[in-house]
């Protein structure tokens, strides 16, 4: 079973070179700048890039970037530097090295209170620990990094967290947590667009798949992980992929398969010298070939497993970092003790100060007694004409209080002269829309009428078209009335004359009524007007009020249906309330017009699909007296395909409730 790779944070200057910049680019920046300070991070630079080729070339670089640094007196240079060899050890399975450099780099950015550096040498300190199988100082180093990086908000550093708090849950064979912390990891990596970490995100939930005995899953990561990388791509990032698929197809049962894939990761990791990643190549081919049947070459590659699991002498390392971490801890100490100290002498220095302030201040308490003395005879001429002040003072105050209270009276008497103003706007806004009214909207269906009556009184009429010119007149009458019901009750709702008297109302009997009484008007225009609603439904509210709501909702459906087109009345009970539902498959309502349909501030009224005429008050009257018995209404429409208008009433409450829900009405409107 292969772990989880581990994540080393490396802090990138300048900009972040690829591959293909490769190494030449770097040296020649590196040989054209006279800036120590820059030459010390082109060489931290040149070590990073060379973590996963050569080792040896990797500590090279950072060496010489340690003198400078050291040359120059740069501690954040010193502090990378540190942290680049400890990386190259890392690498190398070299950890007790890795370990010494790692807290040699945490030492002076702790000193430099470096965030970005802090997190990077917490991130790999609890890597060596992970390694190690201490879980719980990998977690703590791990959690300290990853608090850090969210801080900052440094993406970057984040997937590495959760990729190596991953690698923990793996270990306590937590699996399902392990493959949701790299999934994290993996997907901020891609967001990133960081090819050479993606792969590294893929060969790990590859492995996680594998120790979960999903074996194709674990095949299609390492796959997509191997035809990521390039030629100029790190040597152990095609190790990884060539291990994991390797494991997975041995995991399926198919060892033939996997021996390509596990000699060719041989081949990789022994041209950079990884010792660990050797150790760890040679137990993978032991397995691999007992599965052959080749018991000689599953001995010689356990024999090597053998001989570079010694090298790497993990006890070691371990009691190195347990003895670093010590010391580390101990000079931490150290520091505390001498800032207690300075604390000491200087909360010691603050005592002396307090006293030197004491004695001055009974000095000054002293003059002060002096002084008092002095002035003593002096205050009671003062007195008495401090009382003249006072006197004065008084005066004063109830002249403003008597100001306060006229101004007082000016802001009653203005605010009610406001009042009067918006009434009076407001009549005269009713007064102008009423002369409107009547000087288009009820003037024409008169003037028409007048027409018709006039041609009738001529005898111009013939016999057969009688009947024809009679239900004209008839319709014209009757378009009048409803247009100066409307405008009678649309007044007295705009002055405040309206009285509701709510009472039990039969909403199957009110409706089958406006149909009787609408229906010649439908079937002219050729339209079906039917009803679904229960004989048994009730409810609550104002019944004229309710019957105009009614009427105007279905005379507004005949306006604007056509031929062949059907208007349907239903109604639906709740406990609380009843909804009444008018459905029409006319020519529906524009989306801007539909918003502003009920709105009182303008004349909505559209011509009908016969061009007949309206004053737009039937809508907003609806809304007025759906809303003063307690209700609401609204609208739907699609253009073209019909529309629905709906309002909602209080249902029919117990016996008992009824009076005292109509007394309440009663007073609400008084």
């Amino acid at each position: 079973m292969r772990y989880l790779l581990l994540l080393g944070f490396f802090l990138i200057w300048g900009k972040a070179y690829t591959q293909t910049d490769k190494i030449r680019e770097i040296e020649s920046q590196l040989e054209a700048t006279s800036d120590s300070n820059e030459q010390v991070l082109l060489l931290c630079e040149l070590s990073r890039l060379h973590f996963n080729t050569s080792v040896s070339t990797s500590i090279a670089y950072a060496s010489k970037a340690v003198q400078l640094a050291e040359k120059i007196d740069y501690p954040t240079g010193l502090a990378l530097a540190y942290n680049s060899i400890g990386i190259a050890y890392d690498k190398a399975g070299e950890y007790n090295s890795a370990a010494e450099y790692y807290f040699m780099s945490l030492k002076i950015r702790e000193e430099l209170k470096d965030s970005i550096g802090l997190s990077a040498s917490y991130n790999n300190i609890g890597s060596l620990y992970n390694i190690q199988n201490n879980f719980e100082k990998a977690t703590e180093f791990y959690l300290k990094s990853l608090d850090i990086a969210l801080a900052l908000r440094d993406s970057v550093s984040i997937a590495k967290s959760y990729n190596n708090l991953g690698s923990i849950y793996q270990k306590k064979n937590d699996l399902k947590e392990a493959l949701n912390h790299v999934l994290k990891s993996l997907h901020l990596k891609q967001k990133l667009r960081d090819n050479e970490s993606v792969v590294l995100g893929l060969n790990n939930v590859g492995y996680l798949y594998s120790e979960m005995g999903e074996w194709d899953k674990a095949i299609s990561f390492h796959k997509r992980a191997l035809e990521m990388l390039t030629p100029q791509d790190s040597s152990l990032n095609k190790a990884y992929s060539l291990y994991g698929l390797a494991q997975a197809y041995l995991f399926g049962g198919f060892p033939e398969l996997a021996l390509p894939y596990g000699l060719r990761n041989l081949e990789v990791v022994k041209s950079i010298d990884s010792k660990d990643e050797i150790r760890i190549g040679a137990e993978l081919l032991n397995s691999i070939y007992q599965q052959l049947g080749d018991y000689k070459n599953a001995h010689r590659y356990l024999t090597m497993h053998t001989q570079y699991k010694d090298s790497v002498n993990t006890t070691e390392a371990d009691t190195k970092i347990a003895k670093l971490q010590l010391q580390y801890e101990k000079e931490r100490a150290e520091q505390e003790n001498k800032l207690l100290k300075v604390e000491h002498s200087l909360h010691e220095q603050e005592i002396k100060r307090k006293n030197s302030l004491q004695y001055f201040t009974i000095a000054l308490l002293l003059m002060a007694v002096v002084l008092a003395a002095v002035f003593f005879a002096g205050r009671q001429r003062l007195h008495r004409v401090n009382g003249l002040l006072r006197q004065k003072n008084r005066d004063v105050l109830e002249h403003s209080a008597a100001l306060a209270q006229k101004q007082e009276k000016l802001k009653e008497q203005s605010a009610l002269l406001q009042q009067q103003k918006a009434e009076l706007e407001k009549l005269n806004d009713v007064k102008d829309r009423l002369f409107s009214i009547i000087a288009h909207d009820l003037r024409g269906p008169l003037v028409t009428l007048k027409g018709l009556l006039h041609v009738f009184s001529k005898g111009a009429v013939p016999p057969e078209k009688m009947s024809t010119f009679l239900a004209t007149i008839e319709k014209s009458q009757q378009s009048s009335l409803w247009l100066l019901d409307n405008l009678l009750l649309w007044t007295k709702a705009q002055m405040n004359g309206l009285k509701m008297e709510p009472e039990e109302v039969k909403v199957f009997r009110l409706v089958n009524q406006n149909i009787k009484l609408l229906q010649p008007q439908a079937e002219q225009k050729g339209i079906s007007l039917t009803s679904t609603v229960d004989s048994e439904l009730r409810l609550f509210a104002d019944k004229e009020m309710t019957d105009l709501v009614l009427r105007n909702l279905i005379s507004n459906a005949i306006k604007f249906c056509k031929q062949g087109d059907a208007i349907q009345v239903m109604a639906e009970k709740k406990p609380d309330y009843v909804t009444v539902k008018i459905t029409d498959t006319g020519i529906g309502i524009l989306p801007e017009k539909l918003s502003s349909l009920f709105s009182g501030h303008s004349n909505n009224s559209s011509p009908g699909t016969a061009n007949e005429k309206g004053s737009g008050l039937g809508l907003q009257l609806c809304k007025y007296f759906i809303e003063q018995n307690g209700g609401q209404i609204w609208a739907e429409s699609e253009l073209g395909e019909g529309s629905s208008f709906s309002f909602r009433l209080p249902a029919l409450k117990p016996q008992e409730e009824i009076t005292q829900v109509a007394e309440e009405a009663k007073l609400e409107l008084a």
